[in-house]
């Protein structure tokens, strides 16, 4: 699909220039333990979602109660945007990615937590995670453990789960599932031959596929917030289960364009946006 290369640089320069300027701005706040190390990234995404035409329309309610583990499907990069700029989060991300040029110190600036995802080596890196949580910080995990193509979901690892086992003593874990969803571009559906246009998954290279989506239109973004719930008493399994099922559900909903009453919220409401702003 053709796009426009001056949309697509535009944007590009609008990115980089503000990501550069904020990369030292939440490294100072990091290292002097400021309150604006918590909410700065929320507002750069919130901005780069803007600059890369990302439209993000919310349905349900987003937990409130700290710490929440948000469970979410992945199809691509842009899920971390969208997320991000709709929650003061921290991502559980695999640990390779702290090597990935800009992307990892971008990681290590809103403090994500790596670990390997491997089943097997997962329970080795869920100690920076007992302490986050006990801290009272939010965490995202996609639970699939890879990204796909946007047309379906794949199975929710249910080692990746062993998070959850980490929760403090003192106070259940609240886990929210989170269905994202990319349903239109410029207003028009997207069909399965279109989905890849924000879906980055296989061997996909991952900057000429940036770059279509930077010349392109506005890519609209449905994100459904599930009921959430306490982990008290479930197993990684039965946890997996109830979020992959949860999610399923808000994947196919959006997929059959069944969206038009869900456009309860478009970004953040009034109040969380002028939270947002005072708190930079």
């Amino acid at each position: 699909m053709n796009g426009s290369r001056l949309l697509g640089l535009s944007r590009a320069i609008l990115y980089f220039a503000l990501t550069f300027a904020t990369m030292p701005v939440q490294a100072v706040a990091l290292w002097l333990g400021l309150k604006l190390a918590d909410r700065l990234p929320r507002l750069y995404h919130s901005c780069t979602t803007r600059i890369f035409g990302l439209d993000i329309v919310v349905r349900g309610t987003r937990s409130r109660v700290h710490p929440t583990l948000f469970v979410a499907n992945h199809t691509s990069y842009w899920d971390i945007e969208v997320l991000a700029a709709l929650l003061d989060v921290s991502f559980v991300a695999k640990s390779d990615m702290i090597r990935w040029p800009l992307i990892g110190w971008l990681a290590r600036l809103q403090r994500s937590v790596f670990i390997d995802r491997k089943p097997a080596n997962v329970g080795n890196h869920t100690s920076e995670v007992a302490k986050r949580l006990a801290a009272g910080d939010n965490l995202v995990l996609f639970a699939e453990g890879t990204t796909s193509d946007g047309n379906r979901l794949m199975p929710f690892k249910s080692a990746l789960f062993a998070v959850a086992d980490q929760a403090p003593a003192d106070r259940p874990l609240t886990i929210q599932p989170v269905s994202v969803v990319a349903v239109a571009l410029d207003g028009m559906p997207l069909g399965r031959s279109m989905r890849s246009i924000y879906s980055w998954y296989g061997d996909m290279p991952l900057l000429p596929h940036a770059w279509q989506a930077l010349t392109l239109g506005r890519l609209t973004v449905m994100v459904e917030f599930h009921e959430a719930f306490a982990a008290t008493g479930l197993s990684r399994k039965e946890l997996s289960s109830l979020c992959e099922d949860r999610v399923a559900e808000g994947v196919a909903r959006a997929l059959s364009g069944r969206f038009d009453d869900a456009a309860q919220l478009r970004r953040d409401d009034a109040e969380d946006e002028n939270d947002l702003y005072a708190a930079a």
